[in-house]
């Protein structure tokens, strides 16, 4: 993950000082890579243990991998708003160093020991990238079920157990609609995987795993709100060839 995608990932779990410290320095990241941890302490009215610890609380394990990463930020290239097939290299690009530094054996293995595979999808796009997921399981040899409609969500989620998983597929993670399921899922303690774009949202608040994507808006005369989700198709990809591999080659 890159420095901004650390911020979104941890940054409600900062204290308002600490988010304060943040603000700071994203608004300062040619100076910040310049300074000590002694002389960013100073900057930000606070101490080098303090910055410490702010460094370790979004993910890194200590200051010069946090200066690093900031400095690696600076040096990726700015693309103009009119450069579409700049903006969809990046989103590829990101969602990929996303991956490579994730951890999925822990769902790799629940995904296998799972009674029942549920997916769900909370959009039109979601659900056409999760039916590819779903079709790449079933040709691994993990049966699964891809549930429609919101209603059906809802009935199926008061009638699993703990033995079972499901995955959720949203982009922002916080769709009204699904709440009462994602509470009664929590209720009798159903595991649940989220994929969503980077950022603290309900459904990853409540999921037991997590998965992200980077997205972006994209421009359009007809509506507004319009948002590229090629890093959804991307990250299912990848855990469905890590499963894959976990399957013909890790037994």
């Amino acid at each position: 993950m890159n420095f901004d995608q650390h911020i979104k990932i941890n940054f409600e779990k900062l204290s308002k000082n600490e988010q304060e410290m943040i603000y700071y320095i994203l608004n300062h990241k040619t100076e910040v890579i310049t300074l000590s941890i002694n002389e960013l302490g100073n900057k930000l009215l606070s101490s080098k243990s303090s910055v410490l610890r702010l460094a370790k609380k979004i993910g890194f394990r200590g200051f010069s991998e946090m200066k690093y990463s900031i400095e690696q930020s600076l040096l990726q290239t700015t693309i103009a708003p009119t450069d579409l097939v700049a903006t969809l290299q990046k989103e590829i690009d990101q969602t990929f160093q996303y991956a490579s530094q994730t951890n999925f054996q822990p769902l790799l293995d629940k995904i296998k020991q799972a009674n029942q595979l549920y997916l769900y999808a909370t959009g039109f796009t979601q659900n056409n990238y999760t039916k590819d997921f779903s079709n790449d399981l079933f040709l691994s040899g993990r049966p699964n079920y891809l549930i429609s409609g919101e209603t059906n969500f809802e009935m199926i989620s008061q009638t699993l157990t703990a033995d079972d998983l499901v995955i959720v597929t949203s982009l922002s993670g916080n769709t009204p609609a699904i709440k009462n399921a994602i509470k009664n899922l929590q209720l009798i303690k159903v595991p649940i995987c989220s994929v969503t774009f980077f950022g603290k949202n309900f459904l990853s608040d409540a999921a037991d795993y997590q998965l992200y994507y980077e997205t972006s808006e994209l421009p359009s005369p007809m509506v507004t709100g319009s948002y590229s989700m090629v890093g959804l198709n991307i990250i299912l990809t990848i855990l469905a060839r890590k499963f894959r591999e976990y399957i013909l080659f890790d037994e």
